[in-house]
């Protein structure tokens, strides 16, 4: 009777087991059913660009009615802008965040988006991206990188922040001025300064300590970095259009069901569309508060300005078509015909 008693009992765990062990297995599959993404990026947490970020993800969120989770790790939580050229592609992370200019060594063509002075105003850069001539970046960078573009994403006006004033060439000559990218580092060296490559989030610290001079980056990250603690002059607004690219791993893409990945291309149209907005309102409110800190803000008058233009002119033809060849100068071509 002990022994009928105990087999009964081991029966009933045994049956117990097998039900938490099947609730498991169906709990599994219905967390399963969610898609996780991890989207990296190196812009602070209040930066206008990470909040890109977070508006991308809700309206994927939205518009997938929950089937698809886009989880945000700003600020090089993840990998720094540096890291992400080969982290992404490898897939040791799903989507990122990052400045064009960390890819031009995958794809030279996208040197265009640093080149100084090189789009008339915003409104031309934005036609530029929107013609057959961001197509064709599009579509180039793909065939090499393992990487599926989802959207531009605009940064804004970049500057010079500096310890000194740089208002005139002179003031550049033997100047060490952190920059990122081929092109913009070409630029620093066209006015005469010395280009220190560092990535976005080594700027303060390096001009804290006085291993550089200056510092090259947008007006938005200029607040949010508060490079005003460090450096109270701010040069040349609009010396590049910063562009930023919201990319996502190629096998990552494939592996999606066509109508996540429909959702998630009109959710990119919307993010650009917001991007443009929030990216020229940023560098308006920039402005306001690093003079409100007693930074100098200074664009250099007509004639002056002349002369940055004359002196990085080349690289838009001689310097991009010698890393682009033929299709760079067919580009520089397209360009030419958008007003």
């Amino acid at each position: 009777m002990k022994s009928t008693t105990g087999s009964k009992l081991s029966l009933v765990q045994v049956l117990c087991f097998i039900l938490v062990s099947f609730s498991g297995i169906r709990f599994s599959e219905a967390a399963g059913d969610q898609i996780v993404l991890r989207f990296a990026g190196n812009l602070p947490v209040n930066h206008f660009v990470t909040r890109g970020q977070e508006f991308y993800a809700k309206q994927v969120e939205a518009r997938t009615k929950g089937k698809v989770k886009i989880e945000v790790y700003p600020a090089g939580q993840l990998f720094s802008d540096k890291d992400l050229i080969r982290a992404l592609p490898n897939g040791a992370v799903d989507m990122a965040e990052a400045t064009c200019a960390q890819w031009t060594g995958i794809e030279p063509l996208w040197l265009m988006f640093d080149l100084p002075y090189f789009f008339k105003d915003r409104n031309h850069w934005h036609r530029v991206v929107d013609s057959e001539v961001g197509t064709i970046l599009k579509q180039e960078f793909e065939k090499k990188s393992g990487v599926k573009v989802l959207y531009w994403m605009d940064f804004g006006s970049s500057a010079f922040a500096s310890k000194t004033p740089l208002r005139t060439m002179e003031d550049f000559k033997g100047k060490r001025i952190r920059g990122v990218g081929e092109a913009l580092l070409k630029g620093i060296q066209a006015l005469g300064a010395s280009p220190v490559f560092l990535g976005g989030g080594e700027g303060y610290l390096a001009l804290q300590r006085g291993t550089i001079d200056a510092a090259n980056s947008g007006l938005s990250s200029f607040w949010e970095r508060k490079y005003y603690e460090v450096t109270k002059y701010i040069s040349g607004p609009d010396f590049t259009l910063g562009m930023f690219v919201v990319m996502i791993n190629k096998k990552k893409w494939d592996s999606l069901p066509a109508d996540v990945q429909k959702a998630m291309l009109e959710a990119a149209e919307e993010a650009k569309q917001w991007g443009r907005v929030e990216s020229e309102k940023a560098d308006t409110e920039a402005v306001t508060l690093l003079k409100g800190k007693g930074v100098e803000v200074y664009d250099p008058p007509a004639t002056e300005k002349a002369r940055w233009i004359q002196a990085v002119k080349p690289l838009a033809h001689e310097f991009y078509m010698s890393r682009g060849g033929d299709k760079a100068k067919a580009l520089l071509g397209m360009v030419e015909k958008i007003d």
